[in-house]
């Protein structure tokens, strides 16, 4: 991997981490235009630490709310929330990670974002009265969308947005609960990833390309989560839905 490959990758992780497109699908796509046979697994999850990173500096406010005023409550939501994705990774783990090599299958799995994003624009617009807080049963129901989201290809943050909107929470909270229940699930597939790998080897081998592609998707996830937050407030989520259509067609007809 070059050092242009690696902030191309941090760009493009950065930005669809976060926006309902995929982020998983979009590096996928992205190895596949480069020609790269077998995904940098480890330096993909590295990405995925670098938005981490944002989430938490992007939502410290609330973190540091729910710290102080020891919000059993929301903490519990949270853990209930991230146990379906847990489960899903250590159960079915091996055969995620056999679709990061089928950037075609990838492509397809953007036509269930798409209808995810099309379902979640009908729940934003259309039922604002039924708009609540944040429970342990529509915990339930984001958690196991967070589950399917990892499929690549399935958007983790347009899964759990739509189905938030879809089971009754507020906009602003389905936003803000989509990113908080992602802490502990990213931090678990980081912490077991580098368990499973030789760190020294990995990082022996281009830590200038980690470092660059970690510092790119940094800076550009924090403008994803802006990006996002703007577009939920603006009822304009179908515009994502379109443009995985559009996406999962192009990468179906090329790769």
């Amino acid at each position: 991997m070059t050092l242009i490959e690696a902030v191309a990758s941090g760009v493009v992780q950065g930005l669809t981490e976060f926006l309902p497109v995929s982020s998983s699908g979009h590096l996928v796509i992205l190895h596949g235009l480069f020609g790269v046979s077998e995904p940098a697994i480890f330096f993909d999850i590295c990405l995925h630490g670098a938005t981490l990173a944002a989430v938490v500096y992007f939502f410290r406010a609330e973190i540091a709310g729910i710290i102080k005023a020891r919000d059993l409550r929301m903490a519990g939501c949270i853990a209930v929330a991230t146990v379906p994705a847990v489960a899903a990774g250590l159960m079915f783990e091996d055969r995620i990670e056999a679709l990061f090599a089928s950037p075609r299958a990838v492509s397809g799995m953007l036509f269930i974002t798409a209808l995810a994003l099309f379902a979640g624009q009908w729940a934003l617009s259309a039922k604002p009265a039924r708009a609540g807080g944040v429970s342990y049963g529509r915990s339930v129901i984001v958690g196991l969308a967070q589950a399917a989201a990892l499929v690549p290809g399935v958007s983790r943050s347009g899964m759990t947005v739509s189905a938030g909107l879809l089971s009754g929470l507020e906009a602003g909270k389905a936003f803000m609960f989509s990113f908080l229940m992602s802490i502990p699930v990213i931090f678990a597939a980081l912490a077991y990833k580098a368990i499973k790998t030789d760190l020294a080897a990995e990082l022996a081998s281009g830590w200038l390309n980690y470092a660059a592609g970690v510092v790119a998707a940094f800076v550009m996830g924090m403008i994803g989560l802006t990006l996002l937050r703007g577009v939920i407030k603006a009822k304009k989520l179908y515009i994502f839905g379109i443009y995985c259509f559009l996406l999962g067609i192009v990468g179906i007809l090329y790769l």
